[in-house]
């Protein structure tokens, strides 16, 4: 166990925006939050567990924020964290009333500057004492970010979204139990809507043996030293790929300048094309769908297909971004990373749940490995 403060927290919400592949949530968000939990009075402080040190029979749950990131910052309301305290509590109750077990640690469920920072707030807030917060396993559900329930690991392995807990910051408990991880989305989102488009929502009570086999352990600590890669190269303007490669598998695609954002709303979803002019005088199209899906050249070459990801870094600041922050004139430098290995599991083959949003844009054949 080791604990993770305020250094520790921001080098993690870099490494797992670049994770994050375009989605999980913005990092300006996240970084926002921290420094309101700060504000509220909360020391930064959270306990982080590796996996092998949790018991046989310990079980950790993911909590997440559902909502819009407007209504995530409204000055009316107390700042998101107490919506997912109140959800982990409904999913502990829940877990043990139908599953007999007991939950006592948080997960990441994707990686995202703005995601991963939740169940980090969630134990922060649990208690004003840091010996008495719940804890963090360094465990990631995917390993990047991820649109839907139906696309992570953990539904291709055999977990439901069920029970599932969601809170309010009212103090609002629910506990239900959707029968598949479709009609989960569907509770959970309407609920959303009726609480002002905020909730938390929290799921998937896993112990070290669902952890190691079906999700990717380790991944917050992957993270921190991804984002430790950045700090470096900002501190000694040094070239951020030579830094990145040091720590993380990792290959340069491009440089060049954001000449075009074509984006639409497609339900609920952000969807569109980032096109990229590369140093080469070539242009190089970004396919999105909240997460970047496929990188390819204006002649339909397909260099690389999700789940594998495409990250893009502004060049001018050394921050990794999701494709809510890519504007038009940025200088960036356009990144290539493996998977886990996990979503290449030739039984269940989840790396399909991407392969089907891929096709949609008209993609045809295999996916495209890193």
């Amino acid at each position: 166990m080791r604990k993770l403060y305020e250094k520790d927290i921001r080098q993690i919400l870099y490494g797992a925006t670049f994770l994050g592949s375009g989605g999980g949530g913005s990092m300006k968000l996240g970084l926002q939050m921290l420094e309101m939990t700060k504000e509220l009075g909360y020391s930064l402080e959270v306990n982080l567990f590796d996996v092998d040190e949790i018991a046989d029979d310990e079980y950790a749950a993911t909590v997440c924020a559902l909502g819009s990131p407007v209504a995530m910052l409204d000055p009316s309301k107390p700042m998101f964290g107490p919506d997912g305290v109140y959800a982990f509590k409904a999913f502990q109750k829940a877990f043990k009333s139908e599953k007999n077990r007991e939950v006592k640690y948080l997960t990441s469920g994707e990686m995202g500057g703005h995601n991963t920072f939740v169940p980090i707030q969630v134990a922060i807030m649990s208690d004003k004492d840091p010996d008495k917060r719940i804890s963090i396993v360094d465990s990631d559900n995917n390993g990047r970010a991820c649109p839907e329930l139906n696309t992570t690991l953990t539904t291709y392995f055999g977990y439901p979204p069920t029970p599932m807990g969601l809170g309010s910051w009212q103090g609002d408990e629910l506990a239900v139990y959707p029968i598949n991880d479709k009609s989960g989305e569907q509770i959970a989102r309407q609920m959303c809507q009726l609480y002002d488009m905020r909730i938390g929502f929290s799921t998937w009570g896993v112990n070290k043996e669902d952890m190691k086999k079906a999700l990717v352990p380790g991944c917050i600590s992957k993270a921190q030293e991804i984002g430790k890669a950045y700090f470096s190269a900002i501190a000694s303007s040094s070239d951020i790929v030579d830094e990145l490669k040091k720590v993380t598998e990792v290959r340069e695609f491009c440089r060049g300048t954001v000449e075009k954002i074509e984006q639409r709303i497609v339900g609920g979803f952000d969807c569109g094309t980032t096109v990229v002019k590369g140093e080469d005088g070539k242009k190089y199209l970004i396919d999105f769908k909240n997460e970047n899906l496929q990188l390819r050249d204006e002649e339909g070459k397909v260099y690389l297909t999700a789940p594998d990801g495409i990250c893009l870094t502004d060049l001018s600041t050394l921050e990794p971004m999701t494709n809510a922050d890519v504007r038009i004139g940025m200088y960036v430098v356009v990144t290539m990373t493996p998977a886990h290995e996990n979503w290449w599991n030739e039984e269940l083959k989840p790396y399909q749940c991407w392969l089907d949003e891929i096709k949609a844009l008209g993609f045809k054949g295999d996916p495209v490995r890193y």
